[in-house]
């Protein structure tokens, strides 16, 4: 498959592994709020920002799908 027709993002969704500084962590759950990504982690009341994470990206494959007539 060409790669072009892949791209790469971090997928914040529960239960993913993430790194928080020196720390391994879990992803609790994830809220948008007032247009702000908001992510928790199992065992800490306050939300961490994103960019505090690191997470290895998920590929996601793009395809056109042809139109129903």
């Amino acid at each position: 498959m060409d790669p072009a027709a892949y791209f790469y993002m971090r997928l914040f969704k529960p239960g993913a592994p993430v790194q928080w500084g020196a720390q391994h962590e879990t992803i609790s759950h994830v809220l948008i709020r007032r247009n702000a990504l908001m992510v928790y982690l199992v065992g800490h009341d306050t939300p961490v920002h994103p960019d505090a994470l690191q997470l290895a990206p998920t590929a996601f494959h793009r395809r056109r799908v042809p139109d129903r007539p």
